[in-house]
């Protein structure tokens, strides 16, 4: 998509960058999206030119979490790497991780 916002309309959370859950980070950039929208709206004149101003800050983070979350993905679900995944969830609970 060329912008999440246009005119007096902004895109947030899973409507400006649906990922896969592999980073569980969908709540936290929908409320990060929320707080940089509320910071541009009240140092802007007027919404548009908030909005213009919100695009060039959180879409470059979006578009990097949708990468990353892609990458992940395919990781998880890679058969080649398959047994190296195994391997290192056995061990997460031995370093701090959630139990088996």
């Amino acid at each position: 998509m060329p912008a999440h916002a246009k005119g007096r309309t902004v895109l947030i959370g899973d409507e400006a960058h649906a990922v896969t859950p592999d980073l569980g980070r969908g709540a936290c950039e929908a409320l990060t999206d929320a707080v940089e929208s509320a910071r541009v709206l009240t140092a802007a004149p007027d919404v548009p030119t908030a909005l213009r101003a919100y695009d060039p800050v959180r879409r470059p983070a979006a578009q990097r979490l949708v990468r990353a979350a892609r990458l992940m993905n395919r990781m998880a679900h890679a058969r080649r790497l398959a047994g190296l995944r195994n391997a290192a969830l056995r061990t997460a609970p031995a370093l701090g991780g959630p139990p088996a």
